[in-house]
């Protein structure tokens, strides 16, 4: 039996993961001392991200629904914060950029790329007995999945 080959969409998603990680290190280091966000937040952060590329890799369905949806939530909230900060004028307009480019950006692309059909086919998240994609865990944990088309759990 020969291994699995990871997906386009997958690659994609956990490139653009670490891409959001690094920057959001970065910006840690340029910010904290003058942030009301400590440095150990923000790199706690990018270590939640980094463990969400790591689950990926693996194909956990875990990581795949933490990394579809919170890094989806994680863009809107990066997304307002800066748009406020930028018309208060409390952000220069250059880390807005960076901030958009640099992580509101991948993190959007992320959710994108693990919501295709290969992304889900690499989670398994593929109904075997009707070929419906389903993103419903039939555990707390997500190991079994369960269809919402024909209620098939694998």
């Amino acid at each position: 039996m020969s291994p699995r080959k990871t997906p386009r969409s997958v690659h994609l998603a956990s490139l653009a993961l670490l891409l959001a990680a690094s920057v959001q290190a970065g910006f840690a280091l340029v910010v904290s001392a003058t942030s009301q966000v400590g440095f150990a937040q923000w790199i706690f952060a990018a270590v939640v991200m980094g463990v969400l590329v790591w689950g990926i890799a693996r194909g956990y369905r875990l990581a795949w629904l933490w990394g579809r949806y919170l890094s989806l939530f994680l863009s809107a909230m990066v997304l307002v914060s800066v748009g406020f900060g930028a018309w208060k004028r409390e952000i220069p307009w250059t880390w807005a950029a960076v901030l958009l480019g640099g992580l509101v950006l991948p993190l959007v692309v992320t959710s994108v790329a693990l919501g295709r059909a290969t992304a889900l086919a690499w989670f398994d998240l593929v109904c075997p007995r009707c070929r419906t994609a389903s993103s419903r865990g039939n555990d707390f944990l997500f190991r079994t999945a369960r269809c919402r088309n024909c209620g098939e759990v694998w």
